[in-house]
């Protein structure tokens, strides 16, 4: 047995929970996979996983094991990434999933510089507002507003706060503009349908906090779509600055309730923990946190709860 083949596939049946997905991603068929993992049992003389015919779980033993394999295929890995760092100038091909509206807004100009500075690395951005597994589609790294963790496969990082602002066109408030957040139910509201709590909106002020249920005729997947609808009047719309801010600087949309604060939202950054090892992948991150720090130099670079 080749113990370090071994790990490795030990490894990635636990991060990617299943003997097939692992021997797909590894090349092997998973009777092999399965060879692996057991004689590296029989070597050891313990049980790792538990196996039913629905889900694989790691026993106590294998817990304690597949954290040293980790650690130790880890330094591996960066003990080669360091001699190559030596002399290999970065390339590769990495996949990248970001929602429509950041990618278009802040994503690509940041790729465009970070390319300038390493052209023999591609880039693919795929931009899709909806929740992807970023495992199964095979990306190397997804944006997102995530605001946790629940795969233990993945790591995540905060990019950077993501203000919101309340808003509407001059258009929309000829009448009686809300005074208070739970004069929000009597109008007419946008809504984000991929949030979580698409139509439960809250608010903060001084120590107050309110929570409105909203109503509206409108609801959209992609934020700049909702913040054009805003524009054309379509009601009140609960919007990110950085989709908001030309509007808000020209008079088409106008900022509401001014003393009550949104709640707040990051952006963050996840990708595969079997992938933090490549280089690339590292530059890429280490560049798009540098980035985004100065967008919000409170957030960026903070751990995902």
């Amino acid at each position: 047995m080749d113990k370090l083949v071994a790990l490795t596939v030990f490894r990635r049946v636990v991060e990617l929970n299943g003997f097939a997905a692992a021997a797909e991603t590894l090349g092997y068929s998973a009777a092999a996979v399965s060879k692996y993992v057991r004689a590296l049992e029989a070597e050891l003389g313990a049980s790792l996983l538990n196996r039913t015919t629905r889900r694989l779980s790691l026993t106590e033993a294998g817990k304690a094991y597949y954290q040293s394999t980790v650690e130790v295929l880890e330094k591996l890995n960066s003990m080669d990434e360091q001699a190559r760092d030596q002399s290999q100038t970065p390339r590769g091909r990495l996949r990248v999933n970001a929602p429509m509206s950041v990618g278009i807004e802040l994503l690509a100009p940041i790729v465009s510089r970070f390319l300038e500075g390493y052209p023999d690395i591609h880039i693919e951005l795929a931009l899709d507002d909806a929740r992807v597994d970023m495992v199964d589609k095979g990306f190397d790294l997804s944006i997102s507003g995530a605001s946790s963790l629940k795969d233990s496969s993945l790591i995540g990082r905060r990019l950077s706060d993501l203000p919101r602002v309340l808003c509407a066109s001059p258009r929309y408030l000829v009448g009686q503009p809300p005074l208070h957040p739970e004069q929000l139910g009597q109008h007419r509201c946008l809504v984000y349908s991929l949030a979580e709590e698409a139509t439960r909106w809250r608010f903060t002020s001084g120590g107050r906090s309110e929570t409105v249920d909203v109503t509206g005729r409108f609801e959209i997947n992609n934020s700049m779509a909702l913040c054009r609808a805003a524009v054309a009047g379509e009601g009140i719309a609960l919007l990110p600055r950085f989709i908001a801010g030309n509007y808000l600087n020209s008079g088409d949309l106008l900022p509401l309730l001014e003393d009550w604060e949104p709640e707040p939202r990051s952006l963050y950054l996840t990708y595969p923990r079997h992938r933090e090892g490549t280089r690339a992948l590292r530059l890429l991150i280490d560049f798009l946190l540098d980035s985004f720090r100065s967008l919000s130099p409170t957030a960026a670079d903070s751990p995902l709860p």
